[in-house]
């Protein structure tokens, strides 16, 4: 690949990266506030309400990675077009935050498998089941989130890298390297697949013993917990671009300058996918989204056909 080749490539994929940030950042922004607003207008059951505020917490933080990722690429364009430096503290702590985000993001479905693994496997402890325990985990997440990064901005990990205009770990730096693979990639993922395993198979082991109400339910219940599992393998190609890349870098020896930029555009490509698949995959949540949409479809035919009738009625008069 030469270096024009390698040149428009670099240019093109922040590009596309801010676009696709724009339609994310876009796109979770007006279910969240749908779901707010379904939230405090309606009365609900428990068991839904926390669904949206785990919907909810998802799509906040849906729109807090994208959102970040598209001001760092655009900052990515401005230094291909103009080649400005933007090493300064500000650019550390956008860094710091750009982590923050995507790790609350992996701990939103963390948390959301938990509650299904409470309300599923241990229906008897209901305190696991109150509405404001999920409220609260919402800052917990992201407090967390603050302190299991800390050590990479106090053992100065993020820094500056010209070739990308931004400021997050280098590939050379194995031990923050390993650090985000292990605490914000790995231990997530893990989580999930031994939450859901474990709903699985209690699942399975309780079908042979139960009423056909309850035998329903966990029908429901199985299904539901297919589609998130089909949702969370979405998390696995979050990363999947940046460690095959991260590998290909580590055997060959080689600095590969378009590392980021592909993880990062592979990454808000997923974001859309991810709002997209939350919805049709999560039944009270496709309810509403599609009951609003349809509503402010019918609105505006209402309306035309209104203007039509006075017009007429205006011509008749006349």
């Amino acid at each position: 690949m030469n270096n024009e080749t390698t040149f428009t490539a670099g240019f093109v994929l922040p590009l596309l990266t801010v676009i696709h940030g724009s339609i994310a950042s876009i796109m979770s922004t007006i279910v969240f506030f749908i779901i707010i607003y379904h939230q405090h207008n309606n009365r609900i059951k428990q068991e839904e309400r926390i669904t949206f505020i785990l919907c909810a917490n998802i799509y906040l933080c849906i729109f807090l990675c994208s959102t970040m990722l598209l001001l760092l690429n655009i900052q990515t364009l401005l230094g291909d077009l103009y080649g400005l430096n933007f090493d300064s503290t500000q650019c550390i702590f956008f860094g710091y935050l750009n982590l923050i985000f995507i790790y609350t993001l992996y701990y939103g479905f963390v948390t959301q498998a938990l509650y299904r693994l409470c309300r599923i496997v241990y229906p008897t402890y209901r305190w696991f089941q109150i509405y404001w325990l999920y409220i609260i985990a919402v800052p917990v997440q992201l407090i967390s989130a603050c302190l299991i990064m800390c050590p990479l901005i106090i053992r100065h990990d993020i820094i500056y890298i010209p070739d990308l205009y931004q400021c997050f770990i280098p590939n050379h730096n194995i031990l923050g390297t390993v650090w985000i693979i292990v605490f914000m990639y790995g231990l997530p993922i893990f989580s999930l697949l031994v939450i859901y395993i474990h709903i699985t198979t209690h699942i399975r082991q309780q079908s042979t013993n139960q009423t056909i109400a309850v035998k329903r339910r966990q029908a429901r219940d199985f299904v539901v917990i297919r589609r998130i599992i089909i949702l969370n393998s979405i998390l696995f190609t979050l990363g999947a671009p940046g460690m095959i890349l991260l590998v290909i870098n580590y055997i060959t020896g080689n600095e590969l300058t378009l590392n980021y930029r592909v993880t990062w555009f592979s990454f808000e490509l997923s974001m859309i996918l991810l709002s997209i698949l939350m919805i049709i995959m999560t039944p009270q949540l496709k309810t509403i989204v599609i009951s609003k949409w349809k509503r402010n479809r019918v609105i505006p035919v209402a309306a035309i056909i209104e203007n039509s009738v006075q017009t007429r009625t205006a011509g008749t008069l006349q």
